[in-house]
């Protein structure tokens, strides 16, 4: 990979997170590079899900910094820090349930938008334009994403696999440099992961993104990330290309354990 441009790099530096006497991240390092497929992962209770909140401002830092194109984003609010070009999913899925296929990612594009409240209210013809470009763009992500067909259904009658494919579909109608996908291939069936795989590779090369993956399925993360970085109580035990993360000792044990009685 060719060196990347400072504002297409995710730097997060020495990290700490602590809960009162509790510490639940110590000293996280990580760089992201537009183009990259890392992963994250560690056995349950890790810190996994805590260095995503981290990142997307869920949480404020304890210690060090997170830097996006070398700006610092720790400590600012979630919605700043996806306006700047980062996304998430989540480990349950989080869809308006109640809502449409195209509107659960028209609202990603909504958040733009100034429509005012008097051209909300009336229907004004600038509304009205906009809510058609939204609607637009909005199809063109369902299209990319193979939803477009099922724009219309209200998103809790899609099958598991094609929530998890509308979450993603959401994150990225924010426009991001970054995506982070929180254990996306769970409770999917083995079909079902074969087909994120192939999703997970389209979106990075269609886009361009950085994506950072946390998962427990290991052939997925195995198949499909160029680096892997790996947590246990909160503390970094290793970091490699998949091969080497396969053999590492530390990371044998931290999923196994000792065979020592």
């Amino acid at each position: 990979m060719t060196p990347a441009a400072a504002d297409d790099v995710l730097r997060i530096e020495s990290v700490g997170r602590t809960f009162g006497g509790l510490v639940a991240v110590s000293n996280f390092s990580l760089t992201l590079q537009a183009g990259q497929l890392v992963g994250l992962i560690g056995p349950n209770g890790a810190g996994k899900t805590t260095c995503f909140n981290l990142i997307t401002g869920v949480y404020p830092p304890t210690s060090g910094r997170i830097l996006l194109g070398g700006q610092r984003i720790d400590g600012r609010p979630p919605a700043q820090i996806n306006r700047a070009g980062i996304a998430r999913t989540f480990q349950n899925i989080r869809l308006f349930q109640s809502l449409t296929v195209l509107d659960n990612v028209a609202v990603a594009y909504d958040r733009s938008a100034e429509r005012g409240l008097l051209g909300t209210l009336l229907r004004t013809p600038r509304f009205a334009r906009l809510r058609a470009s939204t609607e637009s763009r909005a199809t063109a992500i369902l299209t990319t994403l193979g939803l477009a067909d099922q724009a219309h259904l209200v998103s809790n009658s899609l099958p598991y696999g094609g929530q998890r494919r509308l979450e993603i579909a959401r994150a990225l109608a924010t426009s991001p440099k970054f995506l982070l996908l929180d254990e996306p291939a769970a409770g999917m069936n083995p079909n079902e992961k074969v087909e994120l795989m192939d999703l997970i590779r389209f979106i990075r090369d269609r886009f361009g993104l950085g994506v950072l993956l946390i998962e427990h399925d290991m052939k997925l993360v195995m198949s499909v990330c160029e680096q892997i970085t790996v947590l246990d109580h909160g503390e970094t035990i290793a970091v490699g290309k998949p091969q080497e993360i396969q053999c590492d000792p530390k990371v044998i044990e931290a999923y196994l354990g000792t065979t020592d009685n």
